[in-house]
């Protein structure tokens, strides 16, 4: 079984907790980017039943280029490349791979995110002219080692 999804808009990671007086508080940004986030995966999921097996994940987050980075036109210094490059930027992939992967689970795609046995991960600035995204692929894991099919299960 295979499940593809594109999540329109700006990656974000998942934010700390804050406690202010005792109460905890959530990061609103990240409540409302796993929403919609959830509810992308949800459509394209399309109702059928979570995978229960160890799955593969394969995440591409395309980051929106700051202002530095957008390629000028009769420039004489070197200028960064029109396409696709790596972002060392916030947001860090770990947060976002917490992040992506509580949205899979939300969504129903996966049963829990305990069951990503491979995590590929990239993240680039978007090619100019593109927007924002992050592609996900999950898959089932090809089978490790001698076990039984449905060793899971148990």
């Amino acid at each position: 079984m295979t499940f593809a999804c594109t999540i329109p808009g700006d990656p974000r990671g998942k934010g700390s907790v804050r406690v202010y007086n005792g109460r905890a508080m959530k990061d609103p940004k990240t409540a409302n980017y796993m929403a919609r986030a959830s509810l992308a995966m949800h459509e394209a999921h399309g109702g059928r039943p979570p995978i229960h097996e160890p799955t593969s994940v394969r995440i591409v987050a395309y980051l929106a280029r700051p202002m530095a980075l957008v390629p000028k036109e009769r420039s004489r210094v070197p200028q960064p490349p029109a396409g696709a490059f790596a972002a060392p930027a916030k947001p860090d992939l770990d947060n976002l791979a917490k992040c992506l992967l509580d949205s899979l689970t939300q969504a129903g795609v996966i049963v829990d995110d305990c069951r990503v046995v491979e995590l590929h991960m990239t993240k680039l600035y978007v090619a100019v002219g593109e927007a924002p995204r992050v592609d996900v692929r999950v898959e089932v894991a090809p089978a490790y080692g001698a076990s039984p099919v449905g060793w899971w299960a148990r």
